[in-house]
């Protein structure tokens, strides 16, 4: 027959209770994996929303360069820049939100180790940056187009073109990976685990979104101001039936009269407002209801010799129809990007400034910087909607 010491049975329970305590804690900051399927589970939804958009964000993008590549109509300097933003907005797809996806759904746990996760952030700056500066070179770029239309292909080459991808580049990688670098040495703090901090330093935040948001932003916006007013005022010059432009820095100024035929065709005539010794004799342009009740002038007609082997009248003409269609496209894509990246940049300096004035700072930074990756998906979805050579 035996006996039950109470002392040690209350020695066992003593030891069961601090088992028991000590596996609740240990489960608070160690999940089981049952613990992880279960909130994998939980957030399948929202796990799958994430990826898809990932998903159609690669494809997307992934067609528009494919298209560049293969029709060689889409071979221009203004679509080799369109296809540098799409290969920038792909790799956020395929790169940058997967990742984060699983950040998001595994409640802000990181499993793939502090390397990863600088090379990441890195790549996530990078791509991001890369991505807004694109958008910012195909604003100059329409700008040039729409405000010079006739001297633009000449200005900007191919090779012009490439230069200008190339400082894009290297600007966004000037900016990501020499700061994750920076941080990672002066950072004394050890890292949390299943963590992935981002710097926190107030004049990187600073300095990064001054270079990669504000800049481009005031650039955008300035060139779009131009842009529009150009096509207000070419728009009011062709419905008078009269343009004047400038061939060419120091060159002759010309005016070009359209005569619209019932057909809706027309045909056009050059004269040349300015003198000189080469030119032939003046020809009286009457006033007439078809050139917008002009008053009589005198101006000197320009022969085909004087404008050039490579100047084609009707071609230069069919592109102010077309450089007002792009700025259009520009417009929206400037308001969208305006719309998704604006409160990612204000969150990110506020953080800086009062990271204690953000209410539920992960969640909001979280809300925020997915708006901010749906300008790469929405990007194509412009292009192809808005863009005629796309949509062929």
């Amino acid at each position: 027959m035996t006996t039950c010491n109470p002392r040690s049975a209350m020695n066992v329970s003593l030891e069961e209770s601090d088992w028991n305590v000590t596996s609740s804690i240990w489960n608070a900051t160690e999940p089981t994996d049952l613990d992880w399927a279960l909130m994998i589970q939980e957030r399948a939804l929202l796990a799958s929303l994430l990826l898809l958009f990932s998903a159609a964000t690669v494809f997307g993008n992934a067609l528009v360069m494919v298209a560049v590549a293969r029709e060689r109509y889409l071979h221009t300097a203004t679509n080799y820049f369109v296809t540098s933003l799409a290969l920038a907005d792909c790799l956020v797809g395929l790169v940058v939100m997967p990742f984060s996806a699983l950040y998001e759904v595994l409640q802000n746990n990181w499993f793939f180790g502090i390397n990863w996760c600088d090379v990441w952030r890195s790549l996530d700056v990078l791509f991001s940056t890369a991505s807004i500066l694109n958008l910012c070179v195909i604003s100059l770029d329409r700008y040039w187009a729409i405000t010079d239309p006739f001297t633009y292909p000449t200005r900007m080459s191919r090779n012009r073109a490439c230069l200008l991808i190339a400082a894009v580049w290297v600007c966004s990688g000037a900016i990501s990976f020499p700061a994750i670098v920076w941080w990672r040495a002066v950072r004394v703090e050890e890292v949390p685990a299943l963590k992935c901090p981002f710097t926190d330093s107030l004049g990187y935040l600073v300095f990064s979104s001054t270079i990669s948001f504000y800049v481009p932003l005031f650039v955008m916006v300035f060139t779009y101001y131009k842009i529009y007013r150009a096509a207000v005022t070419q728009t009011r010059s062709l419905k008078l039936g009269t343009k004047q432009v400038m061939m060419a820095p120091g060159e002759m100024e010309l005016t070009l009269r359209i005569h619209r035929g019932g057909g809706g065709g027309g045909t056009a005539h050059l004269y040349n407002s300015t003198t000189s010794d080469d030119l032939p004799d003046d020809h009286p342009s009457s006033s007439s209801p078809q050139n917008g009740g002009l008053t009589r002038q005198t101006s000197r007609v320009i022969h085909g010799k004087h404008l050039g082997k490579n100047f084609s009248l009707s071609r230069k003409l069919s592109k102010f129809a077309k450089e007002k269609k792009a700025a259009k496209t520009l417009g929206i894509v400037m308001g969208v990007f305006i719309i998704c990246w604006l409160p990612f940049f204000v969150v990110n300096l506020l953080s800086g400034f009062c990271a204690d004035c953000i209410w539920e700072a992960e969640l909001v930074s979280a809300i925020v910087t997915w708006l901010g990756w749906i300008n790469s998906g929405m990007n194509p979805v412009i292009y192809a909607c808005w863009s005629k050579d796309f949509r062929r």
